[in-house]
């Protein structure tokens, strides 16, 4: 059992690869992911932004700089502290991610059109067992919520830490 699924982790990891190779080039994944951060858990102090996505603070002050002048993030002071400073997601910004979705799911959509039916059909039946993933990623996102002191926090989630390295390479067939 642990072989299969070793292969269907392969065999999704180059999927998300090839995802990533089509997406437009006018943001670095830092940035990419900054965005669908702040538009998933809402404002964000850059301090917090920069642990999440493993960078140093002066780099996600670059990437929040160029996020401001494309027009898609913007900072606010805190609601209850006018001295802290969050970063939050425009429209302009939520659009841009739904754009690259979009993109995104047509590069597979494509594919899938190559398919013959007996594939296409097998796919529609492992999308419940998809979305399921799909929660439980979420669930391990809300999960790894934490306070900075370490304990749990209401309404506070932070993303679980980058992985280190390119990950698990899959076969070269797949790509």
């Amino acid at each position: 059992m642990a072989e299969r699924t070793d292969i269907i982790g392969q065999a999704l990891f180059a999927l998300t690869r090839l995802a990533v190779r089509q997406r437009g080039r006018e943001l670095s994944l830092t940035a990419v992911s900054t965005l669908a951060t702040l538009e998933r858990t809402g404002p964000r102090r850059l301090t917090d932004l920069a642990v999440n996505e493993g960078v140093t603070q002066p780099s996600m002050t670059a990437v929040v700089t160029q996020l401001e002048d494309l027009g898609f993030a913007e900072r606010r002071r805190a609601p209850g502290d006018g001295r802290v400073v969050l970063v939050a997601v425009t429209r302009a910004g939520t659009q841009y991610l739904r754009s690259m979705r979009c993109a995104g799911a047509s590069v597979f959509a494509a594919l899938i059109d190559k398919l013959c039916k007996e594939d296409v059909a097998a796919l529609s039946a492992a999308l419940p067992a998809l979305h399921h993933l799909l929660d439980l990623a979420g669930e391990a996102e809300t999960g790894a919520m934490r306070s900075p002191e370490g304990g749990s926090k209401p309404g506070q989630r932070t993303d679980p830490p980058p992985q280190k390295g390119p990950g698990p390479e899959a076969p070269s067939n797949w790509r």
